[in-house]
């Protein structure tokens, strides 16, 4: 359990600094009008955080958004300063609830009983989810020229 929380945590830092290097232009505008907002996907990305901590804990997670295709950002979300307070918010709440979880518990089944999988097993998806979404953060990243590494 522990590797898969370090992993989580690493993928939310990075995360985080590729959010703050951008601009609220970049996160909000969609590159080459079609592709996802960044606003929207980083949405998404806490939003399923904010499921698995609920799974992670025993308890029924956040509804899911009635939508057609993919999820959109709520317009109260709609500022780099809201949106980054969400996802800090949402990766801090899988976080807490994988560390209360004991290093000997993190095999343990959780979630629905049609769709159950090891609490470890669903970290390290939000960790893996986390870093596939800042993999876009970077592509509109390079698009309007920033090709530096905001990691470290």
């Amino acid at each position: 359990m522990e590797n898969a929380t370090k992993g989580f945590e690493q993928a939310t830092g990075f995360y985080a600094r590729d959010l703050e290097a951008m601009t609220e232009e970049q996160i909000l505008g969609c590159a080459g009008g079609v592709a996802r907002k960044a606003v929207d996907f980083t949405y998404e990305v806490g939003l399923i955080n904010h499921r698995i901590a609920a799974r992670l804990r025993g308890n029924e997670p956040p509804a899911w958004p009635a939508t057609e295709g993919f999820v959109s950002a709520p317009t109260e979300l709609h500022s780099k300063s809201a949106i980054t307070e969400y996802i800090s918010g949402a990766c801090a709440d899988l976080l807490d609830a994988a560390k209360a979880i004991p290093e000997a518990d993190g095999g343990k089944l959780v979630g629905p009983a049609e769709r159950q999988e090891p609490a470890y097993a669903m970290v390290s998806f939000a960790a893996m989810h986390t870093m596939y979404h800042d993999a876009q953060l970077n592509f509109i990243q390079s698009l309007d020229g920033d090709g530096e590494v905001h990691w470290f």
